[in-house]
C-alpha cells in the first residue's frame, strides 16, 4: 500500500474493531464463531496493508479464541430461556 495515511487509517480501524470484537465476546454479545469470523475479516484487511505485526497479533488472538471451550453468547442464552419447557 503506497499511501501511508491510508495505511495508518486502516491500522487504526483494525485496532478499533479488534477491541470492539473482543469486548463483545467478553460481554457475550457475540459467540465464539462470530468473533472468529470478524477477526478473520480483520486479518484480511491487515494482509492488504502487509503489516506483519498486525497479522501476527490477529493470528495469536484467533488461536487463543479457538482454544476456549465457551461457544455460547448472550443471545443464545436468551433464546434458550424463551423456549417452553
Amino acid at each position: 500500500m503506497k499511501n501511508s495515511s491510508l495505511k495508518q487509517r486502516v491500522v487504526w480501524f483494525i485496532n478499533a474493531e479488534t477491541e470492539k470484537v473482543l469486548s463483545n465476546l467478553r460481554n457475550g454479545a457475540v459467540n465464539r464463531d462470530h468473533a472468529l469470523g470478524s477477526l478473520h475479516t480483520l486479518y484480511q484487511a491487515a494482509s492488504s496493508t502487509r503489516d506483519a505485526d498486525m497479522m501476527g497479533n490477529l493470528c495469536r488472538l484467533i488461536h487463543r479464541i479457538r482454544e476456549t471451550d465457551q461457544r455460547l453468547g448472550v443471545y443464545h442464552f436468551a433464546e434458550r430461556k424463551s423456549e417452553p419447557i
